[in-house]
């Protein structure tokens, strides 16, 4: 689960994933919050499972994957 204690720095950490891999504000807002909403509410697996499905997708590139992933690893309560 995501520690919700952190969650305003999760959820900047995100936005600036996406601002720095230049991806559209569309696309950035939707997967943010569905990330979110995952993580919290389901599991981290969950939330990992639907980052890789939206980079197979095409939605953005592997590189922004991986940070998310790397984040969402960061931000669990448990590791």
């Amino acid at each position: 689960m995501l520690n919700l204690n952190r969650i305003t720095s999760f959820r900047y950490g995100i936005r600036e994933i996406m601002v720095n891999h230049e991806v559209s504000e569309s696309i950035a807002s939707s997967v943010v919050a569905s990330v979110i909403a995952k993580a919290s509410r389901m599991s981290i697996d969950t939330a990992r499972d639907y980052v890789l499905d939206q980079e197979k997708a095409g939605s953005y590139p592997k590189a922004v994957s991986d940070e998310i992933l790397d984040l969402l690893d960061r931000y669990s309560r448990h590791r």
